[in-house]
């Protein structure tokens, strides 16, 4: 028997990517996913999805940026199924382009859905959780929360963030029943890099600069799921994800030739108006 077995699992972002891919394994795995997400058409066809599979699924409007509304979803689904059990904040956007490029409302955009909608998701599932005195969080973050990402800053930045943030709080929510995983996959092949708005650059020119492989979020969901399962408190993926991370650690100046490589591809395919 799965530990989602009839269990309660609440997933921001569901409509779309990982998201949408964690609230279908849940969904197999026996869980009540309460599949949430601002796009109210995507979350109900995840919902759908998971019900023709024979699963048990419920489609929530939410927009993680507001703490009222996370804190009424959090709240309404605990009492109505008598406690919450797993809790994803996955919903995540991207701005990229160079730093002098980007204005203080691209920053905020970014900070605002990644980082204070995972901080609110967070914080309303540990008091909930805490006060039950059992529950698991697992925070999305990104390879890019561990490594520099040139011309990603806002989204390298709050997923840095994430893991401090989930790191922390593991340690303090142990003792109390809850348990926190964060995780940190390297290149997923997701819309996020046809819809994230880039400046002074086209997206179908940017991917041709990246070189590395993407994974499914078909695969990225199911190495969360048991990573969960297995209570880790981080977890890196796939092991080219896992080699560049502790070559990093090991020696974070030789990345600075990666680093410049990336910016001489990006300039070149840069348009000089603005």
């Amino acid at each position: 028997m799965s530990i989602f077995d009839q269990k309660t699992a609440v997933v921001t972002g569901g409509g779309d990517g990982i998201g949408k891919a964690l609230c279908l394994q849940l969904g197999a795995l026996g869980a009540r996913v309460i599949v949430t997400g601002r796009n109210r058409q995507n979350i109900s066809r995840t919902a759908e999805l998971i019900k023709e599979q024979g699963g048990t699924a419920q489609a929530v409007q939410l927009d993680v940026c507001s703490l009222e509304a996370v804190r009424e979803v959090f709240k309404k689904t605990a009492d109505e199924h008598k406690g919450l059990n797993f809790v994803f904040n996955n919903a995540g956007i991207s701005v990229a382009g160079e730093i002098i490029d980007l204005s203080m409302e691209h920053w905020e955009k970014v900070i605002r859905t990644n980082l204070m909608g995972t901080l609110h998701g967070t914080t309303e599932a540990y008091r909930i959780m805490a006060d039950q005195g059992f529950g698991h969080i697992i925070n999305i973050s990104s390879l890019a929360g561990l490594l520099p990402f040139p011309i990603k800053a806002p989204y390298c930045a709050t997923k840095h963030a994430i893991v401090g943030l989930s790191s922390t709080l593991r340690a303090e929510g142990a003792a109390l029943g809850v348990k926190v995983t964060v995780a940190c996959p390297g290149l997923v092949a997701t819309n996020i890099w046809h819809k994230t708005p880039i400046m002074r650059a086209d997206n179908a020119d940017v991917l041709k600069i990246i070189r590395a492989p993407m994974m499914t979020p078909e695969k990225a969901a199911q190495i969360i799921l048991k990573g969960t399962a297995k209570n880790k408190g981080l977890l890196v993926f796939p092991a080219h994800a896992k080699l560049l991370w502790w070559a990093y650690k090991i020696f974070p100046t030789g990345f600075d030739p990666i680093g410049a490589m990336l910016m001489r591809d990006f300039r070149k395919i840069k348009k000089n108006d603005f």
